[in-house]
C-alpha cells in the first residue's frame, strides 16, 4: 500500500464567502501548481487573508518522533535544535511572498503562548485547553513586504525569535513588547470584515429562532467533547 505523503505547509485564504486551501509538501513535485493556483487568485483582485504554518504540524513535546525529525532536519541546515518550536520550512512561505509580492499589504508573525491554571505554561490539547487554559497570549510583529522579498531567511530569523520568547514566556508568562493598541484597531480593520461578520450572524441565527437547530447544537458540545475524551488514548 502506498504511504501518503505527510504535508509540510499550507495557505489557508479566505474572502466573503468564500475558502481556498493550497498545501506543499516536501519533496513532491508540485511547486508550479502552487505558484498557478496563487497567480489564480491574485488575478481575481480578491481581497484576501492568507494564513501559513510553516511547522506543517503540531508542536507536541510528547511526540519524541517529530522532534527528532525537526531536529534532524535543523541540523542538516545549520539551524538550532529548537525545544519549543519545530523547525520551519521556507518554501511554501517563499513561493507565496514570491507570487503575490506587492499584492500583499502586510505580513503579521504570530506567536501563541498558553497559560495554566496552575500558574504555568504549558501546551494543550483540545480537552486540556477546555477546563485547563487560564489565559492565551498572543504576540504579533508586522513585517514589511519589502523586507521579507529581500530576505528569504526572514522565517529562519522569526523562528530564532519565537524560540527564545517561548523559553522566556515559559520563566516569566508574559511575552516582550506589547503591541500598541491604537495602532490594531481601525475602520478600514471593520469595515473590511462587516461583510463576514453578518454572513456569520446569518448562518447562525436558526440558534436563536429554530428549536431543533438549538437542540443539535447543544449535542455537537454534549457528545463531540465526550468522543474527543474517548479518542484521546489513540491519538497519544
Amino acid at each position: 500500500k502506498k504511504k501518503k505523503k505527510k504535508k509540510s505547509s499550507g495557505i489557508n485564504a479566505e474572502y466573503g464567502e468564500s475558502k481556498w486551501s493550497i498545501y506543499s509538501s516536501h519533496g513532491d513535485n508540485n511547486l508550479d501548481l502552487i505558484r498557478k493556483q496563487i497567480r489564480e487568485k491574485k488575478n481575481k483582485n480578491i481581497p484576501m487573508l492568507m494564513t501559513l504554518f510553516p511547522e506543517g504540524t503540531r508542536f507536541n513535546p510528547d511526540n519524541a518522533k517529530v522532534l527528532e525529525k525537526s531536529h534532524a532536519y535543523a541540523r542538516s541546515i545549520s539551524f538550532p535544535e529548537c525545544t519549543r518550536v519545530l523547525t520551519p520550512r521556507i518554501t511554501g512561505t517563499n513561493i507565496f511572498v514570491e507570487e503575490l509580492g506587492d499584492y500583499l499589504k502586510a505580513i503579521f508573525d504570530i506567536t501563541v503562548a498558553y497559560e495554566g491554571v496552575d500558574g504555568k505554561a504549558m501546551r494543550p490539547d483540545t480537552m486540556e485547553f477546555l477546563d485547563s487554559v487560564k489565559a492565551v497570549h498572543i504576540h504579533f510583529k508586522q513585517r514589511s513586504v519589502n523586507s521579507v522579498i529581500e530576505n528569504e531567511g526572514w522565517l529562519y530569523d522569526s523562528f530564532k525569535e519565537k524560540e527564545e520568547m517561548l523559553v522566556e514566556f515559559d520563566k516569566t508568562l508574559t511575552f516582550p513588547d506589547p503591541p500598541d493598541y491604537k495602532h490594531i484597531y481601525s475602520w478600514s480593520v471593520f469595515s473590511e470584515t462587516i461583510i463576514p461578520v453578518l454572513y456569520t450572524a446569518t448562518i447562525c441565527s436558526p440558534l436563536i429562532f429554530c428549536k431543533q437547530a438549538r437542540s443539535l447544537w447543544l449535542q455537537t458540545v454534549l457528545f463531540v467533547p465526550i468522543l474527543q475524551l474517548l479518542a484521546k488514548p489513540i491519538w497519544k
